[in-house]
């Protein structure tokens, strides 16, 4: 199957930094291109973010990641950024008010392709994204609330690794020397979450050659089909 690049992608994830763990590679390989427009939506405020060293707190944390955001999507190619601001771990994948402003969102950016996390991952904030993107993604092609925006119907739903492997991937992303540089210089930006999640810098270059091996190639990011649609032929 030829793969062509898509013109839009929105990227929705639940915290500042996942884009980067996530796919900060492709997006900076699609952005690249001048092609392929991505977008951005974080679900939460970042506001559990807040190691030991009191450097912050959740009056100053928030507004601190998303700066770390901007400086992170200017590494990477990112063309817009916003925020839902739901409180860290406090996700409730029943809201119907959070399900139709994810609608919304996707209705106004119109992408071809969303990539969101695994319905896998160890981390109820994403396991919670991933159950209410893919939802959405197949309710924004239906012809039912006007007031969320036109109709649009997403392609394909992709989830991302972050700290956990899928246990096959149905696409690989080739990543040059270049893109994953531009990928380890973004996650650089977020230094409020350094000992959070020390040692990802290590796991990220370790990731990308694992499904670079997988591939014939030095790098690559792994995606799995999350979709709740077929693939139309």
């Amino acid at each position: 199957m030829n793969f062509v690049c898509p013109k839009k992608v929105l990227v929705i994830v639940a915290h500042q930094d996942d884009e980067t763990i996530g796919c900060g590679g492709t997006i900076n390989k699609w952005s690249s291109t001048n092609q392929c427009e991505v977008s951005v939506l974080f679900i939460t405020d970042g506001q559990t973010g807040i190691d030991q060293r009191g450097l912050y707190t959740k009056n100053n944390i928030t507004s601190t990641r998303m700066i770390e955001a901007f400086s992170a999507a200017e590494v990477l190619g990112i063309k817009d950024l916003d925020t839902l601001m739901v409180p860290c771990q406090q996700i409730d994948e029943h809201s119907q008010e959070l399900f139709h402003r994810v609608i919304s969102v996707i209705r106004l950016h119109k992408p071809e392709l969303v990539i969101t996390h695994s319905p896998q991952d160890k981390h109820r904030d994403h396991r919670a994204v991933s159950k209410i993107v893919a939802e959405a993604c197949w309710k924004a092609k239906e012809d039912i609330h006007n007031e969320l925006g036109e109709v649009h119907t997403v392609s394909d739903v992709w989830g991302t690794e972050i700290t956990d492997l899928h246990d096959k991937v149905d696409f690989a992303v080739k990543l040059s020397n270049k893109n994953l540089k531009a990928k380890l210089s973004a996650l650089a930006a977020y230094s409020s979450q350094e000992k959070i999640i020390e040692g990802m810098a290590s796991n990220i270059e370790g990731m990308a050659k694992v499904r670079g091996y997988s591939i014939g190639t030095k790098y690559a990011e792994g995606f799995k089909r999350i979709s709740s649609t077929p693939i139309i032929l």
